[in-house]
């Protein structure tokens, strides 16, 4: 967002250079052979007392130096953002909540939890599936009985991923969740295998599902996952498609009989007795 401001402004100000005259900006000229700054890793100087260590070690050093002199600690920043979760889909968790004229917006009560999807509904290709479902729709205020509507969003499937995991340590539990003990014997997960995308995505959200968790005194434990292995790193080496088509003297038109005999040809496939 900000630096969309950015160019708002310099935008507002170009056009009033132009259109007004009444602006005067003095933009500063850079040598062409003036060097930017280094801002790579490498050895500090002119550092004092840190000056020749290396960047990444100086960094601990000077935080040292900085609590030690009560002026500052490390922290780390978790770079969790903002999470819309709520989707005009079919497939997804139902969001318990109604909408009364009377009381206005309500929880719907445990007792009546967990809300399925219904199945009578249409799927249109437009506008939201839920919506098409009368049945699903029209229902009963918890708070005074008078008639009702139901929330036609869905949560968003990250929702139910970010701790399902916890539900397969106990997946037979009709009044919890999870049972504690079953979760803090079978938790962490291992491994965590998944594709980059995750790093960002699935992976901060089950973390922080996670630590909330643990907050609330439902585990015992703060990160789900020892290990993280993301798909494109297990390979030894990526190959493209199209590079091996052309090696084998072969186009994308090939079939996959024309590509095998090629492979044998070269000698990469060898037939077994």
């Amino acid at each position: 967002m900000k630096s969309y401001k950015n160019l708002f402004w310099f935008l507002f100000i170009s056009f009033s250079i132009r259109e007004k005259g009444n602006f005067k900006i003095s933009i500063p000229k850079m040598d062409k052979k003036q060097k930017l700054p280094y801002t790579g890793k490498g050895k500090l100087i002119n550092s004092g007392e840190f000056s020749g260590l290396d960047s990444e070690e100086a960094k601990k050093r000077i935080v040292e130096k900085l609590e030690k002199l009560g002026l500052g600690k490390k922290k780390v920043t978790y770079r969790l953002r903002d999470w819309n979760i709520s989707r005009q889909r079919y497939w997804g968790t139902p969001i318990p909540v109604v909408y009364c004229e009377k009381c206005g917006t309500v929880p719907v009560d445990e007792k009546d939890l967990p809300v399925k999807l219904p199945l009578d509904v249409e799927f249109t290709g437009h506008g939201n599936p839920l919506a098409t479902s009368e049945s699903f729709v029209n229902t009963t205020c918890p708070k005074c009985g008078g008639p009702a509507k139901r929330e036609t969003d869905t949560m968003d499937t990250f929702f139910d991923s970010s701790w399902y995991f916890l539900r397969f340590c106990d997946p037979k539990n009709d009044q919890a969740p999870f049972d504690k003990e079953k979760a803090n014997y079978w938790m962490p997960v291992d491994i965590y295998i998944g594709g980059i995308e995750h790093a960002v995505l699935h992976l901060l959200y089950a973390r922080f599902f996670e630590k909330f968790l643990k907050d609330l005194g439902l585990v015992d434990y703060e990160e789900p996952f020892t290990k993280l292995i993301t798909q494109g790193m297990v390979l030894k080496k990526w190959v493209s498609i199209r590079k091996l088509l052309q090696g084998l003297g072969l186009d994308e038109n090939a079939t996959v009989g024309e590509l095998l005999e090629k492979l044998k040809e070269k000698g990469y496939l060898k037939e077994t007795p």
